[in-house]
């Protein structure tokens, strides 16, 4: 496959999930960050010491991750909160809302999370560039890409990094097929579901039932 075809499955993939963000899980949708520079995109690359896969410049092209990676971002997290129509809670339901059921890391928090998580769980440097992290989880569990093979994998507390087998046009077209069919992805077996309050998008695994914390199905 040449570079610019996986370029264009890439951009048709990530036009038809932010569509759907767009109409489905607008909150998701309105915390991702305006599209990065080639600069930015540079000097990243010269912090972490790792080249970015064309692929992956291009999706920073267009977005530079999103807001509330670390949630203190969405400010103080209230004692009481009103409810699930809480705006901190709204957002933290909606900010994991990559394929992955994590957050699309800022290059500033590619970065840090490149010298801190990913780099004590992987026991040392790595070639790969970190993507993705739960922020719900205190980005202790993520996804990084290979640039040597393009293929994704992913890294959690006390497990080894796991390589997916897939890149970054299959991760999207998998999650788009997913969300139009209302299945799990198969990639990781994540279903959609969509916030309490209806306009965030998540991912879960089948057998957590996030149904009773008012999570909905997507249902296709």
């Amino acid at each position: 496959m040449s570079d610019r075809s996986g370029h264009d499955r890439l951009e048709r993939a990530w036009e038809r999930f932010s569509t759907w963000l767009g109409e489905y899980a607008p909150v998701s949708c309105g915390l991702l960050r305006p599209g990065a520079a080639d600069a930015q995109i540079d000097s990243a690359e010269q912090a972490i010491g790792v080249r970015f896969p064309a692929e992956l410049r291009a999706l920073y092209r267009i977005h530079d991750g999103v807001r509330g990676v670390e949630l203190e971002e969405f400010g103080e997290q209230p004692i009481s909160p009103r409810g699930d129509d809480d705006p901190w809670y709204r957002q933290a339901n909606a900010v994991d809302f990559m394929p992955t059921g994590q957050a699309w890391l800022p290059l500033r928090h590619v970065i840090s999370v490149y010298g801190g998580p990913l780099e004590i769980m992987a026991g040392g440097r790595v070639p790969y560039v970190p993507v993705t992290a739960s922020a719900n989880d205190a980005m202790l569990s993520g996804t990084y890409l290979d640039p040597a093979t393009g293929v994704l994998g992913t890294w959690a507390d006390a497990q080894e990094l796991s390589p997916q087998g897939v890149g970054l046009a299959d991760w999207l077209e998998d999650a788009v097929a997913a969300l139009a069919e209302g299945r799990p992805t198969r990639v990781l077996g994540l279903r959609p579901y969509l916030s309490p309050t209806g306009d965030g998008l998540g991912w879960y695994e089948e057998d957590v039932m996030p149904e009773e914390d008012g999570w909905m199905p997507v249902a296709g």
